[in-house]
């Protein structure tokens, strides 16, 4: 599996890492996973570690679209791990027009994610 997910209710934070292929396998498991958890626990944070991210099965292009389309409001920040450069303008174009606050980090500050989506609600 590509795709390893953790929550922790009681700061409500979401974490899952891709490492690899997605498959829809994958997809299917994190969609279920993080919709029972915003069920459960209402609006919630999130970390999304890329450490790699070389393809991903393209039956699951429409139903991440809807997906993301129906839980960006349950989501009120995301925290973007990754040392990956080309992925820098998507994150920063994503939190222009969606509504969770987006920030990114090196890996070398995934520490300093899980804090900031700790604690965000209080910084604000």
């Amino acid at each position: 599996m590509a795709v390893t997910y953790t929550e922790d209710a009681d700061t409500r934070v979401v974490e899952f890492i891709v490492d690899g292929h997605i498959s829809r396998a994958d997809f299917d498991r994190l969609v279920g996973r993080m919709l029972g958890f915003a069920d459960q626990h209402g609006k919630f944070r999130m970390i999304e570690v890329v450490r790699r991210f070389p393809t991903f099965d393209p039956s699951i292009l429409l139903p991440g679209i809807r997906f993301d389309i129906r839980i960006l409001g349950k989501i009120s920040h995301i925290a973007v791990v990754t040392d990956h450069g080309w992925l820098r303008p998507f994150v920063s174009f994503a939190g222009m027009v969606t509504p969770p606050k987006m920030r990114m980090f090196g890996y070398s500050e995934l520490e300093s994610a899980r804090i900031w989506a700790a604690q965000a609600d209080r910084a604000d």
